[in-house]
């Protein structure tokens, strides 16, 4: 087999028909179908969506399980972000919470009763089946619920202010979830049991107020359904940075705390590239083997294997690896690993993994990637390692020279901080903490690794940004 015929599969979870076939396991997955955990947070490309269709895959095969899956679409919330009244009025946390529970349970109820195959059926399956049938057999998206509630709402108050202590019951029977609620905690009592999963709220997710409140009435609405019966259940995958903004905003943090953090270690990644060769060697009619990675990487990059080398250079994340490994195979010539053209694709890789981390946190930090081009230019050939007063001055030259017209650049560089603008370097990726041991070693700590109250003393440019911002390759000690 050609190396360069080998398939990665599709970048998006959603459209990689395969996907299933070469799934890794983890603990994590492990916890998740337990239903142990009710929230799973992870950066971007860390196999979020993945875990879901795995999730949502094991529960299909068990007998009256019922999936209930979320994945709003980007255009959804974004007209609900634009509208002039949600973002002036009424985008509260609690309307937005009725409103998700409205909406989620006739989501269920369709389901349920397009379900039921029987010609007689009473009580709150005919009331579900009646709901299927009336909706045709899918409910309304979260646009025309949000209107149809918004409108009912306007009719009778000014703003939400109006309706003073007794806004939940108000907006409880605008939306008639009393019923709703009853008919389907009947059904899950009778024996159904409903796994609510929800992905993809990042998409239109714009760290606005109304966004905030959107995402937070989401969560108090899957903590209510869940408490009215043990037989409703959720799983909601979160962006792990939109997570922590979340529990910034609300006064129930306590009961988000439950949740699932996505970890890679280098075993798990390489774990992701060797079920893919195996699988591509199954479809070009070769046996699989115990160590197929060895057939498409060459063993050693200079002094360093090539499973380290490579995991080095990403954020442990799967996608990087995947992207990483796409760029190498698909310039490989024959059968046998070529040292060199993993070298090359390096350059291409850390400059999509650049853009990548500038469209990762383009809602909290806009424009961040003019700091990066700046960094590349002003900072040509620069080494990676650097102390607090190095890179404390090139953080001078960057707030003094870089134009970004965003408030949170201005906010910065008018104060001239440059301990917030490091402290976003390092919250992002970008650097880590060099903490030197004892008896001589030492340590680069970053973000995504786990808990680390960074120093910052010194810092390292991390390892797959150092092509893209033009970093020297090594630090050489001047001669004599």
């Amino acid at each position: 087999m050609n190396i360069a015929d080998l398939n990665w599969g599709n970048d998006s979870a959603e459209k990689d028909p395969d996907l299933m076939e070469y799934f890794v396991d983890s603990d994590a997955y492990n916890r998740v179908k337990n239903l142990s955990k009710e929230i799973v947070i992870g950066r971007k490309g860390s196999g979020k969506s993945a875990l879901r269709k795995r999730i949502e895959r094991h529960f299909e095969s068990l007998e009256n399980y019922h999936i209930v899956s979320v994945c709003p679409k980007h255009n959804a919330f974004r007209s609900i972000l634009n509208d002039p009244d949600l973002k002036k009025d009424f985008g509260q946390e609690i309307f937005f919470q009725q409103t998700w529970i409205r909406q989620l349970a006739l989501d269920s109820l369709c389901l349920l009763g397009h379900s039921e195959k029987s010609s007689y059926c009473d009580g709150s399956m005919a009331f579900a089946r009646d709901v299927s049938l009336q909706l045709n057999r899918t409910s309304k998206d979260f646009v025309e619920n949000i209107s149809e509630v918004l409108k009912s709402v306007k009719a009778k108050v000014g703003d939400l202010g109006e309706y003073g202590v007794s806004i939940e019951k108000e907006l409880r029977n605008i939306a008639d979830n009393d019923s709703l609620e009853h008919h389907l905690a009947e059904i899950a009592r009778s024996g159904a049991q409903i796994v609510f999963t929800v992905d993809d709220l990042d998409l239109g997710w714009d760290n606005s107020t109304t966004a905030n409140n959107l995402l937070l009435g989401l969560l108090a609405a899957m903590n209510h359904l869940k408490s009215l019966t043990p037989n409703i259940h959720y799983v909601i995958f979160l962006r792990e940075d939109v997570y922590e903004i979340l529990l910034t905003k609300t006064q129930h943090s306590d009961k988000y705390r439950n949740c699932e953090r996505i970890r890679w270690g280098k075993k798990g990644l390489v774990s992701v590239l060797n079920e893919r060769i195996n699988y591509n060697r199954k479809q070009h009619g070769l046996s699989s083997i115990e160590n197929p990675f060895e057939t498409v990487f060459p063993s050693t990059i200079g002094t360093s294997n090539t499973d380290n080398w490579l995991t080095e250079r990403t954020l442990s994340r799967p996608r990087e690896l995947i992207q990483f490994s796409r760029y190498y195979t698909e310039s490989v010539t024959g059968e046998t690993p070529e040292i060199e053209v993993l070298k090359s694709s390096e350059n291409e890789y850390s400059s999509w993994k650049l853009d990548d981390l500038s469209t990762e946190y383009s809602n909290q930090y806009p424009n961040l990637s003019a700091v990066f081009s700046f960094w590349k230019t002003k900072f040509f050939r620069h080494k990676y390692h650097l102390s607090r007063t190095e890179v404390s001055g090139m953080i001078l030259d960057i707030l003094a020279e870089c134009t970004i017209n965003d408030r949170w650049f201005a906010e910065i560089s008018d104060e001239t901080d440059v301990n917030s603008m490091l402290q976003i370097l390092y919250e992002i990726g970008f650097l880590g903490d060099f903490v030197l041991g004892g008896d001589g070693g030492s340590q680069t700590f970053y973000s995504y690794t786990g808990r680390h109250e960074p120093i910052l003393n010194e810092v390292q440019i991390h390892p797959c940004f150092r092509k893209a911002v033009n970093t020297v390759d090594r630090i050489r000690s001047k001669k004599p």
